[in-house]
Parts: C-alpha cells; sequence; structure tokens
C-alpha cells in the first residue's frame, strides 16, 4: 500500500520520457515496480509501432523491363507526351518564330495608318501605269456597265492576312503546348 501511495506521486511524464534514446534514465525506474512496468510497456510499444503501419502486400509491386515498355506511350501518344516538356527542344522555338513573324508583319503593315510621318511621306511615281480590268457592274438602267478597275481592287489579298495567319500558326502552338503540359501534370 505504501508503494502504491509513492507511485501516485512519481512524475509519469518521466518514465514516458525515458523511452526516448536520447533522454536520461529515470531514477524512479530503479526502485518502483509499477514505473519500471510502464516503462516496458512503453518501449514493447514504441518498438512493435513501425512495423504495424506495414500492411502485408497482395502481390509484388516491382515493373519489370517489359511492363515499363508495354506501358510507354506510343505512337501519337508518344509524341504529345514529349510536346510541351524539357525533352521538347522543337515546338517552343517554332512557335516564338511565328508569333513574333506574325507580329512584325501586322506592325510593319499597319504602320502607315497610325504613324504621322508614314502617311506625310511623298508619294513615288511609278514609271509603268497602273494596271486597268474592265469589271462587268450592274448599271444604273438595269444593264451591266464597264467600270474600269485597278489590278489591287481586283483581288489581291489584303497585306495583313499573311501576317494574321503567322501569328494564328504560332498562337496555335503555344496552346497546343500548354494543353499538353495541363494533361501532363494533371494525371
Amino acid at each position: 500500500m505504501a508503494e502504491s501511495m509513492a507511485h501516485a506521486g512519481h512524475d509519469l511524464l518521466r518514465v514516458a520520457e525515458a523511452v526516448d534514446r536520447a533522454a536520461p534514465r529515470a531514477s524512479v525506474l530503479d526502485f518502483c515496480g509499477p514505473c519500471s512496468a510502464l516503462f516496458a510497456d512503453l518501449v514493447a510499444l514504441t518498438s512493435a509501432l513501425p512495423l504495424a503501419a506495414l500492411p502485408a502486400r497482395s502481390r509484388e509491386f516491382t515493373l519489370t523491363t517489359d511492363d515499363a515498355r508495354r506501358l510507354r506511350p506510343g505512337g501519337w501518344r508518344a509524341w504529345w507526351s514529349i510536346l510541351g516538356s524539357a525533352r521538347d527542344v522543337v515546338s517552343r522555338p517554332l512557335a516564338i518564330s511565328f508569333t513574333t513573324l506574325g507580329l512584325a508583319g501586322l506592325l510593319l503593315t499597319a504602320a502607315p495608318s497610325f504613324l504621322p510621318m508614314a502617311a506625310s511621306a511623298p508619294a513615288t511615281e511609278s514609271v509603268l501605269p497602273d494596271t486597268v480590268m474592265i469589271t462587268k457592274v450592274p448599271g444604273t438602267q438595269g444593264g451591266m456597265g464597264d467600270v474600269p478597275v485597278s489590278q489591287d481592287e481586283a483581288g489581291s489579298v489584303p497585306p495583313f492576312l499573311p501576317w494574321l495567319g503567322l501569328l494564328a500558326v504560332g498562337g496555335g502552338l503555344f496552346a497546343v503546348r500548354r494543353v499538353a503540359g495541363y494533361r501532363r501534370t494533371v494525371r
């Protein structure tokens, strides 16, 4: 009875602290039986705990060389997995080149319309006269009339259209790279 009364006054946290290998051994463990039993139980729990967290494996999870070859993407999926990754050395420079050419072309094509000095530049006269085509246009009197139209108005491509195409191709490459990179991180 006296031993249990003496045990009630012992610091049990000191006993638990003594289980740690770096902590000093508590002096109560030498003369108190219940503290020694608590210490032995805590040591048994501490040593069994790491083994209790490992579940038994139902099968072997190592990959063989054949498994890795079978799981590696092939065909267009292999190309898609490279696109936008660190191994891709083609699509980024292409996207940058097309986008830069498109922007520069648009800027140079549109420069005369927004730069004041470009609009005030003297016009140079061409040595050859403009080519004139005759186009049938509905007349005012119900018939078709002949109206002269210059070659520029007759059906040439607007000067900014090729630059918009290059800009669209470059932006499309950037978008494809972004989608491929996003799909790789989502998996």
